[in-house]
């Protein structure tokens, strides 16, 4: 009884904040691979290789030998996607996972005002507390801090497998992001039998 609560509260711990919506998919899959590249494709090279790294343990986890864009082919956005299954083809790698982060916003995180206490430098001074009837007041909540990510996966030979989206609540960590993107993926696209 022990071990399996705590393994519940492993895997609660463990959960991923992206969800995946699939476009279109393969009806015919080819058999499992044994290697992907991954790429991240983003003008920022260091977000790019921020989550390529964050996201290959996850990978190797799901059996995967993993390729990362940025050591491989770091300059590939310059001669477009055919190189990275041109290159995947030449090194027997045999998935391209693409997740475009090209408009990864992060939002800055919520500080409070700085608040100047001088009673001569202030002009209309705002309360510092309130009270709601039965002392309780309701605070507004904070917007959902959903982005959507389009996501491709390729095979070698250059046939689009999956396409979808990753859509994540995260908002201010980009290796927060990238794992639970990653976990999603490897989960969603192994339950396909993709990766």
């Amino acid at each position: 009884m022990r071990s399996a609560l705590l393994l519940a509260l492993l895997l609660a711990g463990c959960a991923s904040t992206t969800e995946l919506v699939t476009r279109s998919v393969t009806p015919t899959p080819p058999p499992p691979p044994r290697g992907v590249l991954l790429v991240a494709q983003t003008p920022e090279n260091d977000t790019r290789e921020t989550w390529e790294l964050t996201c290959r343990p996850i990978f190797q986890r799901a059996g995967l030998e993993v390729f990362l864009s940025h050591q491989e082919l770091p300059l590939w956005d310059e001669k477009g996607r055919a190189i990275l299954v041109d290159w995947a083809h030449q090194h027997g790698v045999e998935r391209v996972l693409v997740v475009d982060l090209t408009y990864l916003i992060q939002r800055p995180p919520h500080l409070t005002e700085p608040r100047d206490h001088n009673p001569i430098s202030q002009g209309e001074v705002e309360p510092t507390w309130r009270i709601g009837i039965g002392g309780k007041i309701k605070e507004e909540p904070q917007p959902e801090a959903e982005q959507r990510y389009p996501v491709d996966l390729l095979s070698a030979e250059g046939r689009n497998l999956w396409n979808g989206e990753a859509r994540t609540h995260e908002a201010n960590d980009q290796s927060a992001i990238a794992k639970s993107q990653c976990r999603a993926l490897a989960a969603g696209l192994g339950a396909l039998d993709l990766l």
